[in-house]
């Protein structure tokens, strides 16, 4: 049987009060692990409809997350569920240039912020001839747009899938203010012309674009999209033109 004195049982009792002290200071010390975010989101200013647009899909490690904040500006992105976030409104603010996008998860302590910048209002100019009676090329001409690096330019019918016709999709640099619309654009397969209403799409952008909700084309395979790290994923933004056309009569 082990005797301890006075001395040596104070001095066990320290020691074991000392473990305890370091193990709890240790465990309420550790830092509560950071989630993952990932973002995907597209940003709209649409000078046709006159309505911006945002749309983001959030997930925390993996999952669906609709307890963040959205923030573009110091205005709230609303929040739709599953992950989804979306506006389309005139009132929604998002101005030309540096915009801040903020995202926060106040459970987590979590916060990051990305810019963007988005391209200047510009329009299309001049289309010549608007009433194409002999289904001929059409001349195009746009002011510029300030930040833009690209523009998108697409001519289609509203009815391409059904009418045979092909929409008209190109890439052009933002030192660019006009294009010619071939012929071929207003045929059908056969090379016959196909009357109808011919909308003019041009869209500028920087860094990155892709579809959007409400796109009336399809856009071309290949476009670039800014890629963040925090959180990970993807941001297309660009500034939609005021809307044109050709006709060709019936």
């Amino acid at each position: 049987m082990i005797r301890m004195n006075h001395r040596g049982l104070l001095t066990f009792v320290l020691l074991v009060l000392a473990f305890s002290c370091d193990r709890r200071g240790s465990l309420e010390s550790r830092q509560r692990e950071v989630p993952s975010f990932t973002v995907d989101m597209t940003l709209i200013k649409d000078l046709s409809t006159g309505k911006n647009q945002v749309d983001a899909y959030l997930e925390r490690d993996g999952a669906a997350y609709s307890e963040a904040i959205i923030t573009v500006g110091d205005v709230i992105v609303p929040v739709i569920g599953g992950g989804l976030y979306f506006v389309e409104s005139a009132g929604f603010p998002l101005p030309s240039g540096l915009n801040i996008i903020k995202f926060e998860s106040p459970q987590d302590d979590y916060t990051a912020s990305v810019s963007i910048q988005i391209p200047g209002n510009f329009g299309i100019t001049n289309v010549s001839p608007s009433y194409n009676s002999n289904a001929d090329n059409v001349f195009l001409e746009w002011s510029a747009s300030s930040g833009a690096s690209n523009y998108l330019l697409a001519v289609a019918t509203l009815d391409y899938v059904n009418d045979g016709t092909t929409p008209l999709r190109t890439i052009l640099f933002a030192s660019a203010s006009q294009y010619v619309v071939p012929d071929t654009t207003f045929e059908n397969f056969a090379g016959d012309p196909v009357p109808g209403v011919y909308y003019i799409y041009l869209i500028a952008y920087n860094e990155g674009f892709g579809p959007y909700s409400g796109i009336k084309f399809p856009v071309p395979e290949g476009l670039p999209e800014k890629l963040i790290s925090d959180p990970v994923g993807t941001i297309r933004f660009g500034t939609v033109a005021a809307l044109d056309s050709i006709i060709v009569p019936f």
